[in-house]
């Protein structure tokens, strides 16, 4: 890495992560003071508060990170317009573009590392802050009641209740169609997970047609059914608290058994969206920087948040409009980054070099 290059990096790296810090707190603060009532009513302890911030923090970061990237990105190239090391480093024949690639480069590697936090930490991070903020909501969640999904072979499996934990149904119904019509029903009391199939247990098979077929059981082996627990769990588990290859199985499932997928394919695209927008606002704001003549910091934190408020709130946008199916699903996610990046490039070219 050539000696400007190296110089320009860390005149972005020390705003930035003194941004990341300063909006960390911030955010904290806020969120404590609107919090902070109902952890007294619960009795959580300090010991329990902090725990539950250090498991919010990489939501937290993620959340920032682009406001930092923005910010640190005004800040570096202003101060070298303050100062007349940009202007010099011109008369030296070093062009924006050898001024700009190394932090877009740097804001690449933000973004991979924010993916990765995003797929890997942020679900880990997620689950341990339910269990610290609702300690009982592990075990009350796992409860769900009417619950129908659809099998290959055309089967209806549903359960009036379903207990997660104990991969058992009570009040289970099991119908088979053929052309539209039914043709076989399994009713039970209750339905248990025996490692690879579902048991029924005291209940009776019909079989419809010319001649109707009746039988009561005590035990009944579903040995064609493939819908797994997992398949009845996985609502109770939220998108937030999935990997990314966890909600696409989930998708895929949810998909074949007949369920809108709208807002999980929305959220899947947005693992990947979200985190790339840390590259996108960088080069939206880098050239934009270049533009500002001897601007005091105040107003380059103004800039800063007015930008970053239209940017979330066009994600904003693309988020509701996938959700309704007015966008396709990753148009919904990508759509933000796609406006803004046109718009970096855009400044970018016609900026003086």
């Amino acid at each position: 890495m050539r000696m400007i290059s190296r110089y320009v990096v860390v005149q972005f790296a020390v705003p930035f992560a003194v941004s990341v810090l300063a909006f960390a707190v911030v955010f904290v603060v806020i969120d404590l003071v609107d919090r902070l009532s109902a952890f007294l009513d619960r009795s959580v302890g300090i010991g329990a508060i902090i725990s539950y911030y250090l498991c919010y923090l990489p939501h937290i970061v993620i959340l920032v990170l682009p406001m930092a990237v923005l910010l640190a990105g005004l800040f570096c190239i202003g101060g070298l317009i303050q100062r007349g090391e940009l202007l010099a480093m011109k008369a030296a024949g070093i062009s924006l573009y050898q001024v700009v690639i190394p932090l877009q480069v740097l804001a690449l590697g933000i973004s991979v590392l924010a993916a990765v936090m995003t797929d890997q930490v942020l679900p880990r991070a997620n689950r341990a802050r339910v269990k610290i903020e609702q300690p009982r909501r592990a075990t009350v969640g796992s409860i769900r009641v009417q619950v129908a999904l659809r099998d290959t072979g055309g089967r209806v499996f549903s359960m009036g209740e379903y207990d997660a934990i104990a991969m058992q149904g009570k009040r289970v119904v099991l119908d088979r169609y053929e052309g539209g019509m039914l043709k076989e029903r399994v009713r039970a009391e209750d339905a248990v997970w025996a490692g690879a199939e579902w048991h029924f247990l005291d209940g009776d098979r019909r079989v419809f047609g010319e001649r109707e077929f009746y039988r009561a059981f005590r035990v009944w082996a579903a040995k064609d059914v493939t819908l797994t627990p997992e398949d009845f769990a996985r609502d109770v588990v939220p998108e937030d608290q999935m990997t990314y290859w966890e909600l696409t199985e989930f998708i895929r499932r949810k998909a074949r058994n007949g369920s809108r997928t709208l807002r999980e394919s929305v959220a899947r695209h947005m693992r990947l969206a979200f985190p790339f927008a840390n590259f996108v606002i960088g080069l939206f704001g880098l050239p934009m920087a270049s533009r500002m003549r001897r601007t005091g910091r105040p107003v380059q934190i103004g800039l800063c948040l007015l930008i970053c408020f239209a940017f979330y709130g066009c994600i904003q946008l693309g988020r509701a409009m996938g959700w309704n199916d007015v966008l396709p699903p990753v148009w919904g996610a990508w759509g933000a980054n796609v406006i803004f990046g046109a718009m970096g490039m855009g400044l970018l070219l016609t900026t003086r070099k």
